[in-house]
């Protein structure tokens, strides 16, 4: 069995970068309610 390694790095690589850019925005949506919440103070409490 040949291996061929042009194909080997990049096959897959359009798949792996969708899922990361879709944890990456899942993570910037966290981080956003995280500071929401932190900028109402007390009044989140409520």
């Amino acid at each position: 069995m040949e291996i061929d390694l042009d194909n080997l790095v990049f096959e897959g690589l359009e798949e792996a970068q969708a899922r990361n850019a879709e944890r990456l925005d899942e993570a910037d949506k966290k981080a956003q309610e995280i500071v929401a919440d932190d900028d109402c103070g007390d009044a989140c409490k409520i």
